[in-house]
């Protein structure tokens, strides 16, 4: 029985979907809504301008074909800004730079 009524649940989800209007499924707006935009600041300046470090990401598939040494990607916040510090080994050169993340100019 139980395996019935889940049937029947998923038919009737499935038919309740098709029947919304497509555009329900577009999204809103075309783009991406917020972008990255480079500074000339590092990671301990914006410590000490308060930020807070929130989370450290891996990036192995941007990693250094020799070494295998992942890429780093540093995420920072102080209240609603968002700063992002990158880190990229290839051979024996460091890459380091910072962004912090803006919302789309008004038009």
């Amino acid at each position: 029985m139980a395996v019935f009524a889940r049937c029947v649940l998923f038919v009737f989800c499935g038919l309740t979907i098709a029947t919304l209007p497509a555009a329900a499924a577009d999204p809103a707006s075309e783009g991406h809504p917020h972008k990255w935009q480079a500074v000339e600041k590092s990671m301990v300046d914006f410590l000490n301008d308060g930020y807070d470090l929130k989370t450290v990401v891996y990036d192995p598939s941007a990693a250094d074909p020799k070494s295998g040494a992942p890429a780093v990607h540093y995420f920072l916040q102080k209240g609603p800004q968002v700063a992002r510090c990158d880190f990229r080994l290839r051979g024996q050169i460091s890459y380091y730079w910072c962004a912090e993340l803006t919302a789309p100019k008004a038009q």
